[in-house]
């Protein structure tokens, strides 16, 4: 199953005519408290390489741990419903949600929650409605694009794709493994507050 958001007033489709709210049923998750998974980012373009991440996810709050190919920790971010916390652990270093958009410019692409949805394997509710789309695709540079697999839960998400034409950037998630009502502790943490914040100018 695929769909995509490109330009400025494209509707997704999944199939040639079909509309995105048409076609797509939306997984039954709403009894799950918490998810865990494992997967990697590939980024092409400007910037180049892969990492690979581990995340767990309540519905209020999301914890990502990136490592290089050679396991060491580089990343871990903390996603809210607005608001994203962010620790270089390579470099030691904090980064403010300014920095964070100028080092992660998907961001600007998508709400810190609409990633967290699509950790749960869930498509955000701007992607269901033509009119919300073409709202969003109109303060967008670039797309969005997603595919799902059918599993016991319904089609889940297990690929993301951005492709942010200023940038000349594109970056794709994606999903080897996933899991419902467990989490994994370890994860579960805050950015100590003796880390210093660094501010990235654009």
């Amino acid at each position: 199953m695929f769909a995509c958001i490109i330009g400025c007033t494209h509707i997704p489709v999944v199939n040639p005519g079909e509309s995105i709210d048409q076609s797509i049923d939306f997984p039954k998750l709403h009894d799950k408290t918490f998810c865990r998974g494992k997967g990697y980012i590939l980024s092409e373009g400007d910037i180049q390489g892969r990492l690979n991440f581990t995340f767990t996810a309540s519905r209020d709050t999301a914890f990502i741990q990136f490592k290089d190919l050679i396991g060491r920790k580089t990343l871990f971010l903390i996603l809210e419903n607005e608001t994203i916390d962010a620790w270089d652990m390579l470099h030691n270093r904090r980064y403010d949600q300014a920095s964070v958009l100028i080092s992660l410019p998907f961001f600007e692409m998508i709400r810190p929650n609409d990633l967290r949805t699509f950790l749960w394997g869930e498509i955000p509710s701007i992607f269901s409605d033509p009119e919300k789309i073409k709202n969003q695709s109109e303060v967008i540079s670039g797309g969005i694009q997603f595919r799902s697999n059918q599993t016991e839960h319904g089609p889940l998400v297990d690929h993301v794709t951005f492709n942010m034409k200023d940038e000349k950037q594109k970056i794709e998630l994606i999903m080897m493994d996933r899991e419902y009502d467990v989490q994994y502790p370890h994860l579960i943490r805050r950015i100590p507050e003796s880390i210093p914040t660094i501010k990235v100018n654009s």
